[in-house]
């Protein structure tokens, strides 16, 4: 995997990255280790209107039936100076308790698409299972193709997009998949200032004014 916060690649078995120090100890020191409630489209920038909340979670429910294993979610907020977008998209994806139409879904199947509004920026977290599919090149290149509505302000137009454009990726996979008589897993059941709340009462974590290293 690469890392969150400087997108370094780390070694499997490698605790921190080599080029910037960053440590899953690190971040559940900044935003603490309780797990936290997530619905699909998280608006803590409240720039989605009702409307376009409702239309999204029409999406969305489309996707999950086409790809019974997968859910994706969307954080929207505006991120201190001391977080980026992908340090939150990893804190999330291993502390989130996502809201989906089947609630067994692991987050290894999940993918998390985090949006600052004010730094009109954006980025993917993907669980472990969809890391060879989903890989950074793909994800890259969805996210350029997201900058232009983001610029404008549409940000639920550029969800939509980022929601089509996986299935598309999706979909080729699995006609590669069928080729090759393989099979994909099977399904598994099993910081208040970011508008988050935890999933037990709330032991409010200490947000350091220096992120730490």
């Amino acid at each position: 995997m690469n890392c969150p916060h400087c997108a370094t690649k780390i070694l499997a078995g490698q605790e921190a990255c080599s080029v910037c120090g960053f440590t899953a100890a690190a971040i559940r020191a900044y935003l603490g280790s309780d797990w936290v409630k997530l619905e699909r489209i998280t608006d803590n920038s409240q720039r989605l209107s009702l409307r376009d909340t409702r239309h999204l979670e029409v999406v969305l429910d489309d996707f999950e039936r086409r790809f019974p294993q997968c859910f994706i979610a969307s954080y929207l907020g505006a991120l201190p100076d001391t977080l980026t977008l992908p340090d939150l998209g990893f804190w999330l994806i291993n502390h989130g308790a996502f809201q989906t139409r089947q609630i067994s879904r692991r987050n290894d199947f999940g993918i998390l698409l985090i949006v600052d509004p004010l730094r009109q920026d954006a980025c993917f977290t993907v669980g472990y299972a969809l890391e060879p599919v989903l890989t950074d090149a793909v994800l890259m290149s969805i996210l350029k193709k997201l900058s232009r509505p983001l610029a404008k302000g549409n940000v639920a137009s550029a969800i939509e997009d980022a929601v089509r454009q996986i299935e598309a990726v999706l979909k080729k996979n699995a006609r590669k998949e069928r080729r090759h008589d393989e099979h994909p897993p099977a399904v598994v059941a099993d910081a208040t200032d970011l508008g988050l709340h935890t999933l037990r009462p709330p032991s409010r974590p200490l947000l350091h004014a220096n992120r730490p290293d």
